[in-house]
């Protein structure tokens, strides 16, 4: 890998892994709350663009074993932004569940990196 690509790597790792633990919070914060009182529109919208980043971006870099489960999230809020979908506790906890999965590559993939 050259180092330049080694470094858009890196960036992407690290910026990722910083997005996806703070909307980890927000997801963990809301399991805590009724579906009612989220606004499923505006958390849709943010789960969506992020995970639509990932999938778009990780396969550029190396890491296509993320792009896969960031895509089922993606496309499971991209239905609740579109009002085809409810957001459901049920759905909450997949989600998180889908944000542990890709950050547990991503951490792997960071210990292989030289920094």
């Amino acid at each position: 890998m050259t180092g330049q690509l080694e470094e858009i790597k890196k960036t992407f790792i690290n910026n990722t892994i910083e997005e996806l633990s703070e909307l980890k919070k927000k997801l963990v914060k809301v399991k805590s709350t009724t579906p009612e009182d989220v606004d499923q529109t505006e958390l849709a919208q943010e789960v969506f663009l992020l995970m639509h980043g990932i999938t778009g971006t990780a396969p550029m870099v190396g890491i296509d074993s993320i792009a896969s489960v960031s895509r089922k999230v993606e496309m499971a809020f991209d239905k609740i932004r579109k009002g085809e979908k409810t957001f459901t506790g049920q759905l909450n906890v997949q989600a998180i569940r889908g944000i542990d999965s890709i950050l547990d590559e991503l951490h792997a993939q960071s210990e292989k990196i030289a920094y």
